[in-house]
């Protein structure tokens, strides 16, 4: 159910965003924006606000509930099981590798959301109304972090079933050494 509504969300204001941005110069571009952007940024203005309000206090209980599980996973699977490995004095660098690669992916993972965190809330403390180009140019930004948040995610789970397959080899040659 959270993920339908934080998915609807997202669409939500994609849609709402880029229909009132559309058209609108990107900040390293040259070309100005004209006053017709302007004047439907300002149109939008508490439209766009009450959705990317909406999408932070989403993305925060998200970003608590993922939280959670990567932490569980480095903590409560892939740390006990490694030391394991090496208490038993079984070398088996992949998974040692992969688990040593989630940690640095973890950590990226955190650096990123707070970097989106404060941009996102930089954008909803901006005056839209008042500031249209400058709460365009954050709200860019602010998304450009949280594709990159997105991105880590991805990685996140990327590896995440690069172990989970390493566990499954490292099973099998077990298996296969006892028989």
């Amino acid at each position: 159910m959270n993920r339908i509504l934080s998915t609807t969300l997202v669409i939500a204001a994609t849609l709402v965003v880029g229909m009132m941005l559309s058209g609108v110069a990107r900040a390293e571009d040259t070309v100005p924006m004209t006053e017709e952007h302007i004047a439907r940024i300002r149109n939008n203005c508490l439209d766009t606000q009450s959705i990317l309000t909406q999408l932070h206090a989403t993305d925060a209980g998200l970003r608590v509930d993922r939280g959670q599980i990567y932490e569980s996973i480095a903590t409560k699977l892939m740390g006990p099981f490694n030391s394991r490995l090496v208490l038993n004095r079984l070398n088996e660098e992949t998974l040692l590798s992969t688990a040593s690669e989630y940690e640095r992916q973890l950590q990226t993972f955190r650096l990123r959301y707070q970097q989106y965190e404060e941009a996102m809330s930089a954008t909803l403390r901006m005056n839209c109304v008042n500031q249209p180009v400058a709460f365009y140019d954050s709200v860019t930004d602010t998304r450009e972090k949280r594709r990159l948040t997105h991105d880590s995610v991805v990685e996140l789970h990327r590896t995440i079933q690069k172990y989970s397959a390493a566990v499954e080899v490292f099973a099998n040659s077990i298996q296969a050494g006892r028989s």
